[in-house]
């Protein structure tokens, strides 16, 4: 098409900006192995051809979708390689924004997705990259950018990249970063509505208690979820606890070795199924709650488990 209009034969098929993001959405959406670089080198061109103005290509420059569509892709094919990846277009995209380039302004949906790439990668040092992130948009929208609010996705996403890194004290780390979020939500919720807390961002850090091996990892699992209760009582529609929440705090228990730590999972057991029974369909006990009870009576030793 480009070479069409640049030969002069058909000046209709000048290209422009959303046609090459149309492009760009394709790939990304592809599900091809190749998709993530195809999609980059389609925005290097677009980059190329706004820099030299060919054949008057200057209104073609990329714009923040067509950056967010590239970073997409990126985190969607997971490794510490595609974090990098998406971080490196994230500081193009600051660099191309301060060249001039104002419709390629990183937004809150750029780093939630760059976050979301380090929490996928899962290597050593990725949460902690994700964390930077969510204070590099804290600062800068301290300082006046309200494009780049940190949201409930945003934490959503910086506890999912500890609970997955598996490192030492991860899960106090996570549960740190929900506390904070909650306190800013508290502090002026109308300002903050878009910290409110939900289920996913609960049940993430409850996981990452049950993953991780301490001592009071259960005690502390279980504390999470008497808060979501809590608040959820207190008027937080978006936040209660469901099938997911309890089996992880069944299973934090299981793992825990504690003796009566069976007939603990067993109580949250039967407390779902009266819940569930009574109308509350999203505590319908799974294959999963199930296993974990069963786990914990196995590993329990407390006399009569079996």
């Amino acid at each position: 098409m480009n070479k069409l209009y640049q030969s002069g034969h058909n000046p209709n098929l000048k290209p422009t900006t959303g046609i090459f993001n149309a492009v760009i959405n394709s790939w990304a959406r592809s599900g091809e192995p190749m998709a993530p670089t195809r999609a980059e080198q389609i925005l290097d061109w677009m980059d190329q051809l706004h820099r030299t103005g060919q054949t008057g290509n200057l209104d073609i420059k990329p714009d923040k979708y067509s950056y967010n569509t590239v970073i997409h892709a990126w985190a969607k094919s997971g490794g510490r390689q595609a974090a990098m990846k998406a971080q490196g277009l994230l500081n193009s995209m600051h660099l191309m924004y301060r060249q001039g380039n104002t419709s390629a302004k990183p937004d809150t949906i750029t780093y939630n997705v760059v976050i979301n790439a380090w929490a996928k990668s899962g290597g050593e040092g990725s949460a902690v990259e994700a964390e930077r992130l969510l204070s590099d948009m804290h600062r800068l929208y301290d300082s006046g950018n309200a494009d780049v609010k940190p949201n409930v996705v945003t934490y959503g996403a910086v506890i999912d990249a500890w609970a997955k890194s598996g490192e030492k004290g991860a899960a106090a780390r996570a549960d740190n970063i929900l506390a904070n979020m909650i306190r800013l939500h508290q502090s002026d919720p109308i300002r903050n509505h878009d910290l409110r807390p939900n289920t996913y961002v609960f049940n993430t850090v409850i996981n990452a208690w049950a993953k991780s091996k301490q001592s009071d990892a259960a005690s502390k699992a279980e504390e999470m979820l008497v808060a979501m209760g809590r608040l959820h009582a207190c008027g937080i529609p978006g936040l209660k606890p469901d099938a997911f929440t309890y089996t992880a705090v069944i299973d934090a228990w299981a793992k825990s070795g504690y003796r009566g730590a069976a007939t603990r999972a067993d109580q949250l057991l039967e407390k779902m199924e009266t819940k569930y029974i009574e109308g509350d369909n999203d505590l319908k006990p799974n294959t999963f709650t199930y296993n974990a009870v069963i786990n914990a009576l196995a590993k329990s030793g407390d006399q009569g488990a079996a």
